[in-house]
């Protein structure tokens, strides 16, 4: 099962994780490392390498972070340097959700691209979405 880390500002990836399990159901292999105001960014950067060695049972881990160019983004690039994974910034709910529900059924980088695709596909102009189905 492929791994999935989150690290973003403050608990955002902790409650969109939270959420995400609302929808698709207790999850394993999955971790959310926050980083706040005052934290350390060497200490991020530990923190992210140890779960991702943790999180890596042989079949690859997928990182989210929130914001490409912040400090978790960054921190994660780090990473790179060590660490094979893969890593997406502008993590949303969608993205998650087709995470968590194909990461078995998937490679890694098959779910890159798929994940990559939902979360464009799922921002959409409510008016404009109404008015196509003709329901505004």
């Amino acid at each position: 099962m492929i791994g999935i880390l989150i690290v973003t500002h403050g608990n955002f990836g902790l409650e969109l994780l939270k959420s995400a399990e609302l929808i698709v159901g207790k999850q394993e292999n999955v971790d959310a490392i926050g980083f706040n105001h005052g934290d350390n960014v060497e200490e991020l950067y530990s923190k992210v390498n140890k779960s991702i060695k943790k999180l890596d049972k042989g079949e690859g881990v997928l990182v989210f972070t929130d914001l490409f160019g912040g400090s978790p983004s960054n921190v994660t690039a780090i990473n790179m340097k060590d660490l094979r994974f893969e890593s997406i910034s502008g993590v949303n709910l969608p993205m998650l959700i087709e995470a968590l529900d194909t990461r078995t059924r998937s490679s890694l980088e098959e779910l890159v691209d798929m994940v990559i695709q939902i979360g464009v596909d799922g921002i959409k102009n409510i008016r404009t979405e109404l008015k196509a189905k003709g329901a505004e």
